[in-house]
């Protein structure tokens, strides 16, 4: 009998361990946790004002560029070519650029391949 006694006593010495157990790791569990959720929060900040923002500043830049090229702009485009704007089909996303007065020399482009455009004020190297 005694030693059924110690048998009984010994499982619930270690139900009531394992539960003190449980109520300690739960909460440490917790505040492990929140700090890991502030810094992907923090991350996920800083994602979005180093690269998504300023992504959609640049998308936004280049859509107003697209838009306001028109006939007799001087433009550069992507691969360092600069010329004159003769024609812009907006349907088919083509520029046709002059590029050489003297012969009349036109390049058809991509309407995407512009860069930017050159100011009349520009001084010409």
């Amino acid at each position: 009998m005694n030693l059924q006694m110690n048998v009984i006593f010994s499982e619930i010495y270690m139900i009531f361990a394992q539960a003190d157990q449980a109520q300690q790791a739960s909460p440490q569990g917790i505040n492990q946790v929140i700090p890991m959720f502030i810094i992907f929060g923090l991350i996920g900040v800083m994602l979005w004002f180093f690269v998504i923002r300023p992504q959609q500043r640049q998308e936004e830049a280049a859509r107003k560029l697209i838009e306001s090229l028109k006939q007799n702009d001087k433009v550069y485009t992507v691969g360092g070519m600069v010329g004159i704007i003769h024609s812009v089909d907006k349907e088919k996303n083509e520029v046709v650029l002059k590029v050489d007065e003297s012969n009349g020399t036109k390049i058809r482009f991509v309407i995407h391949a512009i860069q930017g455009k050159i100011d009349k004020d520009q001084k010409n190297n």
